[in-house]
């Protein structure tokens, strides 16, 4: 039986535990510290299994993905140039965020 799910956020996010008959295996690759990572969240209880982890993680992005691709269907996707420096801008924010978490500033050093 498949467990059911009373909070709303089921339907708006498809709750792995809500889905799992409509679920099939794959295998995926990872970097060592992202398995590592999940899996201390499993162990913690934030998630069921590495498997309801990844899923959880993955559909807000995919809701998002869609979500982008109806404001382009209804208004046309943003300039090269808006686009281009969008990505220059995510490219230093994760460098940014990269380097903090391992405790360096954004040139790389300690």
């Amino acid at each position: 039986m498949t467990p059911t799910c009373p909070n709303d956020i089921c339907k708006l996010f498809g709750h792995y535990d809500c889905i799992m008959s409509k679920t099939r295996q794959i295998s995926i690759t990872l970097p060592e510290d992202l398995i590592a990572t999940i899996r201390a969240a499993v162990e913690r209880g934030e998630a069921r299994s590495v498997s309801s982890y990844i899923a959880s993680r993955l559909a807000p992005g995919m809701i998002i993905d869609a979500l982008f691709a109806e404001w382009d269907a209804d208004r046309g996707s943003p300039p090269s140039e808006v686009t281009a420096w969008a990505d220059v801008e995510l490219d230093r924010a994760f460098a940014e965020q990269d380097a903090a978490t391992r405790g360096e500033d954004a040139s790389g050093a300690a």
